[in-house]
């Protein structure tokens, strides 16, 4: 199964704080977002300022597409939300 960040859908950073992205899985495609805890806790992210998250969302989407696939369940109306949890989870 080939999953990756959609180029079509630009991340952006939230008014909650998060990066949404958007990842495509086979014929689907379903919204995460990415809180800033997790980013600057696992991905880098130097602060919670739009620069940094984007910047570290970039810098880490391999590891970040890898917690996606293990979280994946298609909902199309509503995102999926990865914390600091998810990332635990998979990094032990």
């Amino acid at each position: 199964m080939s999953v990756y960040v959609d180029e079509g859908f630009r991340p952006c950073v939230t008014e909650r704080a998060t990066v949404a992205f958007r990842v495509c899985r086979d014929d689907r495609a379903q919204v995460f977002e990415i809180s800033a805890e997790a980013l600057m806790a696992f991905c880098g992210a130097a602060s919670s300022r739009r620069k940094d998250l984007l910047v570290a969302f970039e810098h880490a989407q391999g590891e970040i597409l890898t917690v996606a696939a293990r979280k994946w369940t298609f909902k199309p109306t509503e995102p999926v939300r990865l914390g600091l949890d998810e990332f635990r989870m998979i990094r032990h």
